[in-house]
């Protein structure tokens, strides 16, 4: 089984963009898939005006869902990303990933919610102790902040 980020989009155009992201921020196109996904309906007793304003509601649902498979660590860069383009319902799941698809997803079952705290944020504000206070003129301006930046990233992991 392995770990799974997913969130709906209202589009295939937006899950697109952001999965364009997740290829740029070190995901592999193995590692992201796009899949058509309608919400369940209730059997419809016959063809009257409530039924079909039913369908036009369900119409307007996020019908697009995008899946990461996060086992190679990035969990925290695919929320982000998902959650930042936009799309709803994010949740981490369990699942079987074969040749960049998620085989046994089902519709009908819902992983775990993603809580509004996770994710990075990246790019996050720098921390105060990430600035040197006085410059001493010799300082290559990526090192120390890229020397913080990956502290941080193993503290987190």
């Amino acid at each position: 089984m392995s770990p799974i980020v997913a969130g709906r989009f209202d589009s295939i155009a937006s899950a697109e963009d952001a999965a364009r992201i997740l290829f740029a921020r070190g995901f592999s196109v193995w590692d992201v898939s796009i899949m058509s996904v309608r919400p369940p309906r209730e059997a419809e007793a016959g063809t009257n005006d409530d039924a079909r304003a039913d369908d036009s509601a369900d119409d307007s649902a996020a019908n697009v869902m995008l899946a990461a498979c996060v086992g190679n660590g990035l969990s925290s860069v695919a929320i982000d990303v998902l959650r930042e383009a936009g799309a709803s319902h994010l949740e981490r799941a369990q699942g079987r990933w074969e040749c960049g698809q998620w085989t046994d997803f089902d519709a009908n079952v819902h992983g775990e919610p993603v809580q509004g705290g996770e994710g990075e944020y990246w790019p996050r504000p720098l921390a105060r102790e990430s600035v040197a206070e006085q410059s001493t003129g010799n300082e290559d301006p990526g090192s120390e902040l890229e020397h913080f930046v990956n502290q941080k990233r193993v503290e987190h992991d």
